[in-house]
């Protein structure tokens, strides 16, 4: 690894001395593309470069920079607990972007260990896994979490990289909405993670420091253990706020050895992981409805405006799979599901059409 970087680097110095004008500005060159192979990101030049290496011309990732809420549409879908989530999506030249930025920059980035939620391989069943086998359970949430990152704090990302403060600022504001991270973003979960890490660090230690576990997913925490100390809610709280977020109290709950503990929708009451029963309720009702009524009519029924809702429903029950692999009902309504999608893609797809847009649907 070291030697390709070392290769990496005489590469770029080679090319800079024979295509840049001044010793000074070599040199400045120079020490900017070995801080930035160092720290395992791309090497980005200037504006042209950035659009050059996107794909995107130039007048439109200046639009992008400039007014990205004009490449954003914006729609609501249930959240666990009640009410409506705000989902702002990129439309496909902004979310090809981002999705460069999160392949060649963000991916690449080392996260705390406590951190679970957005890293490939890593799921809420391993969230919650660190948590079985244990007397009580401290849940806390962050309010608000994506739209509290602002701007600033994503400019310093890129610069703590080694990217010039331009750099910075037009990698931010592709990643960006009015100036904070928008929840849909291709980007927002791993800026959220990187955000973070200081805040992991701090708060896995004082879980140390009371023989706890401490596991972050999304804006979730978790702690566990034998004891769980009066005064822990406040520490975090304290610690929480430094790190410039915000505890939502409300979701605060501390659960006992009589409660059912549910950890980011497992339930590991009983020692082992299950998906709870009220939420297994909900996806058989949902199911049994998108196979006999139909999906557009179900949608019309429970009032749903959600686009990718045939989309999110194979997702929770890929998610049941996960937790219970062996469950009957959850193997069934895949195949049966997917058999549905192929017919309503039948249905919709005009003769000798190659365009027609299939739902993504996993194996």
């Amino acid at each position: 690894m070291l030697e390709d970087k070392k290769i990496q680097i005489e590469k770029w110095v080679d090319f800079i001395s024979k295509n840049v004008r001044g010793e000074k500005t070599q040199k400045a060159l120079s020490i900017y593309v070995q801080k930035l192979i160092s720290n395992n990101t791309v090497i980005i030049l200037d504006f042209n470069h950035l659009a050059s290496l996107l794909g995107i011309q130039r007048e439109v990732l200046s639009s992008i920079v400039m007014k990205s809420n004009s490449f954003y549409y914006t729609f609501e879908i249930p959240k666990r607990n009640g009410g409506q989530r705000i989902i702002s999506a990129p439309y496909p030249v902004l979310l090809h972007a981002q999705k460069w930025i999160y392949e060649n920059i963000l991916i690449h980035q080392p996260l705390h260990k406590c951190s679970k939620g957005f890293i490939k391989n890593t799921s809420i069943v391993d969230n919650a896994k660190e948590h079985l086998n244990t007397k009580f359970v401290l849940k806390m949430d962050i309010q608000n979490f994506f739209p509290s990152i602002k701007i600033n704090r994503v400019i310093a990302i890129f610069r703590n990289l080694g990217y010039t403060k331009r750099i910075s600022y037009y990698l931010a504001a592709i990643c960006c909405l009015n100036r904070a991270l928008p929840q849909g973003a291709a980007t927002s979960p791993a800026i959220s993670n990187i955000i973070a890490k200081r805040l992991d660090q701090r708060l896995n230690g004082l879980a140390n420091k009371f023989k706890l576990n401490y596991t972050r997913y999304a804006d979730d925490f978790t702690f566990s253990g034998g004891a769980i100390p009066i005064k822990m809610t406040t520490y975090i709280e304290e610690i929480t706020e430094e790190e410039g977020f915000n505890i939502n109290k409300p979701k605060t709950k501390l659960l006992g050895e009589k409660n059912q503990k549910i950890i980011t929708g497992i339930s590991i009451s009983n020692g082992t992981m299950t998906v709870p029963k009220k939420a297994k309720r909900e996806v058989r009702k949902n199911v049994h409805y998108v196979l006999s009524k139909g999906l557009f009519e179900h949608q019309k029924h429970i009032n749903s405006f959600d686009p990718i809702y045939l989309e999110r429903l194979f997702g929770y029950l890929h998610f049941w799979r996960s937790v219970e692999p062996d469950n009957k009902f959850v193997l069934k309504s895949i195949i049966r599901l997917r058999d549905y999608s192929d017919k309503l893609q039948q249905e919709f797809t005009l003769p000798n059409s190659h365009s027609a847009h299939r739902p993504f649907i996993p194996d």
